[in-house]
């Protein structure tokens, strides 16, 4: 089967905002392959599709299965001819705390997931994003530009994932396929629920810690903060910034997010003098 329509795929679209994106996306016309690994969540995402009127092509996907993610990119361009855009935002928190209290375990089961997993997504479909000169968009954090306490892991693996986007953007420009980095703060999704992270792995054990419990003290910054944004608002944002001719490198979703990495990026905060000056790096070749 083939398609005249865009098509569209989005990992992590279970919950949060990946479930946002792909019914906006669906509702806006495009063929959405919508990807999770939780059963359940999948269902009620079939069922919330129905009762938009809407259709997803809904898959099993782990980013943690490599071969997994070439199989359902492969399966995707195979059943409709082409892939036009890609949204890589699977992730999440998993461990919170300084270095001294995460496990070396909980550092690389963070990078696996918010570093490995999402490269791993662009490496299978930029080949198709090249034929298609199609659109790639990959969701960090404020924190993937600032870190902040706490968040020595979440950080690390987001700054990791901001710098091979960052890096592999002009490069991929040359052959079409125009990238943006999407950073939000916090938003409203079940990853910010109260006592959400006492699922996360288990600390290091330290004697007299000096430390105060990490999820008390982030819920009360943010609380304080006033910065969650609603989820609903994403997906309009993301639509958006398929939709433009010339879509910036980065995109923080809320004033919020650009007000917290302003003091590192105010010279830059859509990374566009970053991409001129690596395009002009990469003309050096020519």
């Amino acid at each position: 089967m083939s398609t005249d329509r865009k098509v569209l795929i989005v990992t992590g679209t279970t919950s949060g905002m990946g479930r946002v994106i792909a019914l906006d996306a669906a509702a806006a016309g495009y063929a959405v392959v919508a990807t999770g690994r939780d059963p359940e969540r999948m269902a009620q995402l079939a069922k919330d599709a129905a009762a938009r009127g809407v259709e997803l092509d809904i898959r099993y996907l782990d980013i943690t299965d490599h071969v997994g993610i070439a199989t359902v990119v492969g399966q995707t361009a195979g059943k409709y001819g082409h892939i036009d855009a890609a949204v890589s935002q699977a992730g999440g928190i998993f461990a919170l705390g300084t270095a001294e209290q995460i496990t070396m375990d909980g550092f690389r089961y963070v990078m696996e997931r918010n570093f490995f997993g999402n490269l791993a997504v662009i490496k299978a479909v930029l080949p198709h994003l090249r034929a298609s000169k199609g659109r790639l968009i990959v969701t960090t954090s404020a924190n993937g530009l600032v870190g902040a306490p706490f968040n020595d892991a979440y950080a690390s693996s987001k700054f990791a994932l901001e710098g091979a986007v960052e890096s592999l953007a002009p490069a991929v420009a040359r052959y079409g396929v125009k990238t943006t980095i999407a950073e939000p703060g916090p938003v409203a999704t079940d990853v910010m629920a109260p006592r959400r992270f006492e699922r996360l792995m288990p600390n290091e054990h330290i004697d007299d810690s000096p430390y105060p419990e990490p999820w008390d003290l982030l819920s009360r910054i943010i609380a304080n903060s006033g910065a969650v944004q609603p989820v609903e608002e994403v997906g309009p944002q993301v639509l958006n910034l398929l939709a433009q001719d010339n879509p910036p490198l980065r995109f923080q979703t809320a004033p919020w997010a650009s007000d917290f990495v302003a003091p590192k990026m105010s010279a830059d905060l859509d990374g566009r003098k970053v991409n001129a000056a690596n395009e002009a790096y990469l003309s050096l070749a020519d």
